[in-house]
């Protein structure tokens, strides 16, 4: 009877100890699945300083010292939908529509915005946010798209940043874009820093080349 009893509670610990363990694998199953199954942000929105379509390294940057532009771009990627499709059952990454939001922060505001001859879009702009919605339903390619001029006054350390967008994509799917920094202007004290770090560079490099 003793030796029953034994059994069965071995019987009910093991059993007990499956269920943990499977509930372990679940758990860990679903932070897989909320991890790997959300794809990442395709969509960039940047401002290309030589105004030809191509991003900076990193974050670009602008001096202070008072009115400069700043070239906005919004690009979806390389791939191309089949014939016609774009705007409907594509699957290329043509961008089909776009609302945007950007904000002016600490020392930098907007002055005023000259949209891509080219472009279709409605915008709005004060002091502190700029915002745009464009549409390119009709023929449009991959790539990056010019969307405009934005003026910006950077009298002081501060930055210019994406608060908010929605993208239209070629298979009318909607993506929500990450907020994040398009153009920092850095504190005058940090320019100088980098500008004497570069010359500590080139002097350090000139010694090892005459030794």
């Amino acid at each position: 009877m003793h030796d029953c009893s034994r059994r069965i509670r071995s019987r009910s610990r093991l059993g007990n100890s499956r269920s943990r363990l499977g509930n372990l694998w679940a758990a860990a199953w679903l932070v897989s699945a909320l991890c790997w199954g959300v794809p990442a942000t395709a969509t960039q929105v940047f401002h290309s300083p030589n105004d030809n379509g191509l991003p900076a390294a990193g974050t670009p940057t602008i001096a202070t010292g008072g009115v400069q532009s700043v070239f906005l771009y919004i690009d979806g990627g390389a791939s191309a939908s089949a014939a016609n499709t774009a705007c409907d059952t594509g699957a290329g990454s043509e961008v089909c529509g776009y609302t945007l939001t950007m904000s002016g922060l600490t020392g930098l505001t907007l002055v005023g915005f000259t949209p891509d001859g080219g472009a279709n879009l409605l915008h709005d702009t004060n002091a502190l946010e700029f915002r745009v919605n464009g549409l390119d339903s009709q023929t449009p390619t991959p790539g990056p798209k010019r969307i405009g001029e934005l003026t910006v006054n950077a009298v002081a350390g501060g930055s210019l940043e994406l608060s908010s967008g929605e993208v239209i994509g070629a298979d009318l799917s909607s993506e929500t874009l990450v907020s994040g920094e398009i153009v920092a202007v850095p504190e005058p004290g940090v320019l100088v820093q980098l500008a004497s770090g570069v010359l500590l560079l080139r002097y350090l490099a000139s010694r090892r080349a005459r030794s």
